[in-house]
């Protein structure tokens, strides 16, 4: 995965590991144990509906995985450090594809695999895609209020930080847009909080398409997006979230039934 996002460099694709590492430390208090992240721990949070990952048939027209944010329907943190630990569970499930299994130039036994083959075998169809053609945040601002930015800006700063440095230096999916949509006048106001946070390339990847849907069509199907961006389609991302669950459970007893086997032998 890490080699594929580098364009099969090497180097690169170490150097993304490295920083992974590195992000895995700042961040282990946060975090905890990553062998212990499982789906249903984030269940409360995503049925909230401000945050859906689309699943492999309803992709922009040219192939890029959705992942739809509405910021209104977001309700106060009590564990804001949830989102970190949201960003890596994501990451173990967009894992196990046929290419981490022999990455040239790459060492299968570097720990961070290690940890993911040994502990958390994951399946997500849209790996291979997801490296070679990236995602695309599509977010809504409709009927978002100024209280509800102020609940926004609440997040800690520290959180923030590793959540933006997880997006732009770790994570090995190529981020190709950030498009907005029904965004009030004033959020080029939190756009400014957010600018520090954003690499040069990725703030040219922001997109403000207010209230012309048509625009926004012309990069993704209507029918593959819900009413809130002017599709017609009734799932927002449960689908997909469900379908991981199912299989993550599937893999941990699978895990549980070689390891009782082993036992025996």
């Amino acid at each position: 995965m890490f080699l594929r996002h580098a364009k099969f460099d090497p180097v690169k694709a170490r150097g993304r590991l490295a920083a992974m590492e590195r992000w895995l430390a700042d961040c282990r208090d946060e975090i905890g144990d990553v062998t212990a992240l499982r789906g249903e721990q984030f269940r409360a949070m995503y049925e909230e509906g401000w945050i859906g990952i689309l699943p492999s048939d309803r992709r922009t027209r040219d192939g890029a995985v959705i992942t739809l944010l509405l910021p209104g329907m977001m309700k106060p943190m009590a564990d804001p450090a949830l989102l970190l630990r949201w960003n890596l569970w994501v990451l173990c499930r967009a894992v196990h594809d046929p290419y981490i299994q022999g990455w040239d130039g790459v060492d299968a036994t570097h720990p961070i695999l290690a940890v993911v083959n040994g502990e958390m075998l994951c399946a997500m169809p849209q790996a291979m895609e997801l490296e070679v053609c990236g995602q695309v945040v599509v977010e809504s601002f409709r009927d978002f209020s100024v209280l509800q930015s102020l609940r926004l800006q609440q997040l800690p700063h520290a959180i923030m930080k590793k959540n933006f440095k997880f997006a732009q230096e770790c994570m090995p999916f190529r981020m190709r847009g950030i498009w907005l949509v029904w965004q009030p006048k004033w959020i080029s106001f939190m756009f400014a909080i957010a600018k520090p946070f954003l690499s040069a390339k990725l703030r040219a990847r922001v997109r403000m398409f207010g209230s012309d849907l048509p625009s926004l069509h012309q990069l993704v199907d209507p029918d593959v997006l819900p009413a809130e961006f002017g599709g017609s389609s009734t799932d927002t991302g449960m689908h997909w979230f469900e379908a991981q669950v199912k299989a993550e459970a599937a893999e941990l007893r699978a895990l549980d039934a070689a390891a009782a086997a082993a036992s025996t032998e």
